[in-house]
């Protein structure tokens, strides 16, 4: 099926100038009403049919979707994800992306500025996982829990409700509740990888994020730390140099590849930014203990 432009998706309007007094209000008392107080959120149901679909702008937001029914495919630049039926998708700020559905797909979509705080504690704690690299991924996405698919049965039954922007803040702040019990620190930080910074869980950051960055500088850039604080924090997480550890990085991920059945030296250098046969063998010699040729020659003949 051809991918076409699609309309961009528009928020909901929400009714945020209620008039009530909330320091009295009998429906959200006042632990309630502390839930999600610095933070925007709205839930949209939409439905779409074969080829039809919408485009999430490049914004501040960022966007969950539950896929309840059929499958969506998600095109964000040139990677493309499948997205079934019972799973859920996250969507990072700042990407745009393009979602067609495949068939008749029914999906609810929560839009929100970057985090979600219940209790007055974040979603992100200090229960992540430190020990493992995350995969790295446009469009991370999980199955979607029989409780978390419940929480959508009735959560447009009532309009007045839907109108109300303290409700949907409340019904996000059950979401992630539940996903908070419902899902491991690893998939928590898998899931939201886009929204994990620094002051949630350094190591996390750094796995999720080393490479998109071109070097030791713009990944402390992209912390928001100098560089000389990047590096301290970064000795004291890993025990290691920045430089060396992405170093390593990447000669697992060339690994890997060649594990996986990859065989051109060609393909492997355009892959991982060598411009010189040289450079990429003195590299594996230094990180793999062996010649790209020797790499490849082991795994055939084991």
């Amino acid at each position: 099926m051809d991918s076409q432009p699609k309309p961009q998706f528009v928020e909901p309007a929400l009714k945020e100038g209620c008039p009530a007094d909330c320091s009295s209000c009998p429906t959200f008392p006042a632990p309630f009403r502390r839930i999600g107080e610095s933070t925007y959120c709205r839930f949209a149901q939409r439905e779409f049919a074969a080829g039809e679909g919408v485009t999430f702008p490049a914004d501040r937001m960022v966007r969950i979707l539950f896929v309840l029914s059929g499958t969506l495919k998600l095109e964000c630049g040139p990677a493309v994800k499948l997205v079934t039926s019972k799973q859920c998708a996250c969507l990072s700020r700042g990407e745009r992306y393009m979602a067609t559905a495949q068939d008749e797909a029914r999906v609810v979509v929560l839009s929100l500025i970057h985090r979600i705080e219940f209790c007055e504690q974040d979603i992100f704690d200090r229960s992540m996982p430190y020990d493992s690299v995350i995969p790295t991924e446009s469009v991370p996405t999980l199955s979607m829990h029989p409780t978390v698919e419940r929480l959508f049965a009735d959560l447009f039954s009532v309009p007045e409700l839907c109108e109300c922007a303290r409700y949907q803040k409340m019904k996000a702040t059950e979401l992630f509740m539940m996903i908070k019990v419902l899902y491991t620190p690893t998939e928590h930080a898998y899931f939201f990888q886009s929204m994990i910074q620094p002051q949630d869980n350094f190591r996390v950051f750094v796995c999720n994020n080393y490479d998109k960055a071109q070097g030791v500088a713009e990944l402390a850039a992209l912390a928001g730390m100098s560089l000389s604080v990047f590096k301290r924090r970064f000795a004291e997480h890993f025990n290691d140099s920045v430089y060396h550890w992405m170093m390593r990085q990447k000669a697992m991920k060339i690994f890997a590849d060649i594990r996986d059945g990859e065989d051109s030296t060609k393909v492997l250098m355009d892959k991982y930014g060598f411009h010189h046969y040289t450079q990429f063998s003195r590299f594996c010699k230094n990180y793999l203990q062996a010649t790209p040729a020797q790499l490849i020659a082991s795994i055939k003949e084991g």
